[in-house]
């Protein structure tokens, strides 16, 4: 306890003596938020315009799967959804936000074939 007690003096003291340079404070932080910038919302810009870009392109035809899981092939695409046939006679209309990503057939991807 006695220890507790002489640190907070000491601590107490130790603050009260010099004040420092307020600006001091900023010279770490602009470098901290340009760190933050680059590491967090740069990244997260990025995937976000990757999404929207393949949103756009979406075409009758594609293979697709959606963030629920599902897996099928577009029949329709409108302004606002999409279509998409998961078996036969099966036909889902989904907003196009729900389409996750496209699959690749194995024609187009050649890094597939190799294995």
């Amino acid at each position: 306890m006695n220890f507790f007690l002489t640190q907070a003096i000491f601590l107490g003291q130790a603050a009260g003596g010099s004040a420092g340079n307020p600006l001091s404070g900023l010279i770490i932080l602009i470098p901290l938020f340009g760190l933050m910038y680059f590491l967090l919302y740069r990244p997260q810009q990025q995937r976000q315009k990757q999404l929207q870009e393949m949103l756009s392109k979406l075409k009758v035809g594609d293979r697709v799967m959606t963030s629920s899981g599902a897996l099928g092939v577009i029949s329709k695409v409108s302004e606002r959804t999409v279509h998409i046939t998961l078996a036969d006679k099966v036909e889902i209309e989904f907003i196009r936000a729900a389409v996750a990503e496209v699959i690749k057939s194995e024609s187009e991807n050649p890094a597939d074939k190799t294995k």
